[in-house]
């Protein structure tokens, strides 16, 4: 018996509308992926989805939970590059997580050379 990937999704950079999100994680879910959304994609500080600490607690969080073997970017947009020092930490404090594929478009992509070159992740 096969298993669904399960992709968790989180925002480390710009604010996502709900709409949007929802319509994403619905074309996931119809096409066969189990899908969990962060809690912290609902948040908003100024232009971002939440405090820079909390992008970066919720991206490590995920990057962490066994459950899932894809973490997916809800959007790009600046911010993504203001969390890696906090990952930096992160990762000194609670070691490399095991490796994930990373999914990302545009401003995401200094996150996913981040994982790639630190944490031996995937990236598409």
């Amino acid at each position: 018996m096969s298993q669904k990937v399960r992709i968790g999704i989180v925002a480390p950079s710009s604010v996502v509308p709900a709409v949007e999100l929802e319509l994403g994680v619905q074309r996931l879910r119809g096409v066969g992926f189990e899908v969990s959304t962060h809690p912290h994609c609902d948040l908003t500080h100024l232009f971002f989805a939440g405090r820079d600490e909390e992008r970066a607690n919720a991206f490590f969080e995920y990057s962490t939970d066994k459950r899932f073997s894809v973490l997916w970017c809800a959007r790009g947009g600046y911010g993504a590059a203001r969390i890696l020092p906090i990952l930096d930490e992160l990762t000194l404090r609670c070691g490399i997580p095991e490796k994930k594929l990373l999914v990302g478009y545009s401003d995401s992509t200094v996150l996913m050379e981040y994982v790639r070159r630190r944490w031996n992740w995937s990236t598409l």
